[in-house]
């Protein structure tokens, strides 16, 4: 499969807490129809009887809340303490996850069309899109992010340092979105992208 399958379909991307999923947001509210890999995870963690059972196959039931369901805090902390089981976890969830966004965007019936993948570059899916955008923040900015989202420093080095830099990832990026400022900055560089592609 190869780029010009997927006609206008962009990979959005950028590192923990650079702000991805509020450009998503304001790219569909712009017209576009998007679709977050999160979200799918989401989806798996919550309703897919198979991965969940190999999930507390592998690491017990202590993956699980109150309710039974999967907590993605415990699986979280578990995977970003042993890169082995984060790649374990990744060998089953990924193959999904890759089938699930490709329908989408071949099924995308407009031009427009864009979808969110956090290890867009790691995975060397670039060739895939039609062209990529990165999210950028400096890193002592994520890292305050994180602190708010409750995270401690140690684990939110281990999230960011199990992805390629937010400065790599704009390297290889074909367009970069500046997150750092106010809502209104990031709005008026999303409109100016959109405006772009829709002239290109």
């Amino acid at each position: 499969m190869n780029s010009e399958t997927f006609k206008r379909a962009v990979g959005l991307t950028g590192g923990i807490a650079t702000g991805k999923s509020q450009a998503l947001k304001l790219f569909e509210e712009a017209g576009w129809l998007v679709l977050s890999v999160d979200s799918i995870v989401g989806e798996l963690l919550k309703s897919d009887t198979d991965v969940q059972s190999q999930l507390v196959s592998r690491w017990g039931k202590r993956i699980l809340n109150d309710c039974g369901s999967i907590d993605k805090g415990v699986i979280g902390q578990i995977v970003f303490d042993a890169s082995s089981e984060r790649m374990w976890l990744e060998s089953i969830l990924h193959p999904i996850i890759r089938s699930k966004w490709i329908s989408f965007v071949l099924s995308c019936p407009s031009d427009r069309c864009m979808v969110e993948l956090p290890l867009l570059f790691e995975n060397n899916l670039q060739s895939h899109f039609n062209c990529t955008i990165s999210m950028f923040a400096p890193p002592s900015l994520m890292l305050a992010r994180l602190r708010k989202r409750g995270l401690s420093d140690l684990e939110s080095q281990q999230r960011m340092t199990a992805q390629m830099t937010v400065y790599q990832k704009a390297e290889l990026a074909d367009y970069v979105i500046n997150s750092s400022g106010e809502i209104d900055f990031l709005e008026e560089q999303i409109l100016v992208l959109a405006d772009k592609f829709l002239k290109d």
